[in-house]
This record gives structure tokens, sequence and C-alpha cells, in this order.
């Protein structure tokens, strides 16, 4: 309950179209603290999209090898029977 009654604090604070875009930016993070959602709205920054870190791995590492190297070529297979031998 206490959550809730913070929660409303907010609203009377920043108003309820600031306070639902900050929920909404942090449900989209994952983020669901009312601490940080307070703080999004004290530093102004609810409809501003934050920077996510860049996927790694995107460049070649040492161990990393050629597609081609791990492609083969097929080899032709050859029924043996009583009469082939």
């Amino acid at each position: 309950m206490r959550t809730v009654y913070r929660l409303l604090g907010l609203v009377r604070r920043y108003g309820a179209r600031r306070v639902e875009q900050a929920c909404s930016l942090s449900l989209d993070l994952d983020v669901v603290s009312v601490t940080k959602i307070a703080s999004m709205l004290e530093r102004a920054t609810e409809t501003s999209t934050p920077a996510l870190p860049k996927a790694v791995g995107h460049t070649a590492t040492r161990f990393a090898r050629d597609p081609a190297e791990f492609s083969s070529t097929p080899t032709p297979l050859t029924i043996v029977t009583e009469e082939n031998r």
C-alpha cells in the first residue's frame, strides 16, 4: 500500500500525465521501483528515451572463424553389396 500512496503523491506533485509517461517508460525498461520513477520525474526525463547499451559481439574476436571453414564438401556415398566386392 505504501507504493500506491507514494505513486499517488507523485501524481499530486507532477500530474497524472507525466507520472503515466514515467511509469510507461519504466515498465518498458523492466524497472518497477517507485524511487526510480520519482527520480525520472525530478530530472524531467520521462519523455526522453534513454540511450541503451549497444549489443556485444559485432566485432571479430580473437577466436572467430570464417563461416567457410565450417562448410564441407559432400562426399558421395558408395553402397557396398556382395556383388560389388
